[in-house]
């Protein structure tokens, strides 16, 4: 009797202590599941969040596009505006010129073979006093018209002058509207890219957890299954008191705990080889192509000269500064971003002496890098300009010269 009883003892001891481990390690496992699935609601607010701010700026971007289209609007109107005045100045300078040979023929005639040297000789050779007021007459709507035409020539210049410094205007508002438009793009679409990798990121760690979950969950799964084998085992060890059935139970309790931690185990080191070979992956970035001459870029650059300037435009259609640069660098082979300020960015900076054809040229209108250009030397550059499309124009302290920003060499 008292040797039952003790069998019984070492038997109930015996399961309690087998059970230990897996209950434990079923407990680890929840709590492992549940803080996976917190960090998975608090990804999924986070890209809620970024995707609203990315949606935000899509709205900008938007408004930005939308006010491009105006600005083109009003461009085209001034372009039309500006052939005008260019036809008013021209017709004036034409009338200028014809009053200056008119104003000359007429100074001859006073003087002509030496006959008469001045309006007053012309009157002191008046037979008679009515042939004095005659003379004073003619010399009087002489004078008259040549004051008229003084008069007109003189209003005329400045007339000229006042359409000039209109033109002057309308250009340099037209170069800043454009300049602060490329640069709004330029910022927008930076905050665009910076959003879309976070919202990448959150993806991809998500993603990364609800597999950990995944592994997680199946764990748990076999350590209940695991459980109850055990459970099973202790019961069927306590019925059975015989020293062979105790053996027996005892074997199979020790099988099914090692058989539980050799699976957790695996599992552990399955998730760490895959955790280890996602982060030693490595990632490569692409390199663009290099090579290219100079002599091919300055063809492709001057072979659409004429090109009209058009806001985000990339064709030969229409296209902005930063386009036109990219697609002459383009047909020598070099890839270059889309943006001036990115061109910047990738170019490497130069100073204006070591500067030579073929470099970039880069300009800030409104507190940022907004133009660029592909420079000639001899303080010229050709570019994509918002008053004449794709053209020359001169570094010179009128306008360009006080913007320059510097220059940059792609390689």
């Amino acid at each position: 009797m008292n040797k039952k009883l003790i069998t019984l003892v070492l038997i109930a001891t015996l399961g309690t202590t087998t059970c230990l481990t897996p209950l434990t390690a079923k407990a680890a496992v929840e709590d492992d599941i549940s803080q996976a699935t917190e960090k998975i609601n608090q990804l999924e607010n986070e890209k809620k969040s970024v995707a609203n701010e990315l949606a935000e700026i899509t709205d900008q971007i938007s408004e930005n596009e939308a006010n491009a289209a105006s600005m083109m609007a009003e461009m085209s109107k001034a372009q039309s505006t500006l052939k005008e005045l260019t036809k008013q100045i021209d017709t004036l300078n034409a009338a200028i010129a014809a009053r200056e040979d008119k104003l000359a023929e007429q100074a001859r005639t006073v003087q002509v073979n030496g006959d008469t040297q001045n309006y007053v000789d012309f009157i002191l050779e008046s037979e008679s006093f009515v042939d004095v007021l005659g003379r004073a007459d003619v010399v009087s709507k002489l004078v008259s018209a040549n004051q008229a035409l003084v008069k007109a020539q003189a209003e005329d210049k400045e007339l000229v002058a006042e359409k000039q410094a209109e033109t002057e205007k309308t250009l340099q508002e037209q170069t800043i509207l454009a300049a602060k438009l490329e640069a709004a793009k330029t910022d927008l679409e930076q905050q665009q890219l910076e959003k879309e990798a976070v919202v990448a990121s959150i993806a991809a760690e998500k993603s990364n957890v609800e597999t950990e979950k995944a592994q997680l969950l199946a764990t748990k799964e076999k350590a209940e299954k695991a459980a109850q084998e055990l459970k099973a085992a202790k019961t069927t060890a306590v019925i059975k008191t015989s020293s062979s059935d105790k053996d027996e139970a005892k074997a199979v309790a020790t099988a099914t705990t090692s058989k539980e931690t050799t699976q957790v185990s695996a599992a552990e080191t399955n998730e760490t080889k895959t955790s280890t070979n996602e982060t030693q992956a490595p990632q490569k970035a692409a390199t663009p192509a290099a090579g290219g001459s100079w002599a091919t870029v300055q063809s492709a650059a001057f072979g659409i000269q004429g090109t009209p300037y058009l806001y985000g435009g990339t064709t030969t259609s229409g296209m902005d500064c930063s386009a036109f640069t990219q697609y002459a660098f383009n047909a020598a082979g070099v890839s270059l971003p889309r943006t001036a300020s990115a061109q910047y960015a990738a170019s490497t900076k130069i100073s204006q002496s070591e500067a030579r054809p073929g470099d970039l040229v880069f300009f800030n209108q409104t507190g940022s890098i907004d133009h660029v250009g592909i420079y000639l030397g001899n303080g010229s550059f050709i570019g994509a300009q918002t008053s004449s499309g794709v053209a020359v124009a001169q570094i010179n302290q009128y306008y360009w010269g006080k913007y320059v920003v510097g220059y940059g060499r792609v390689n």
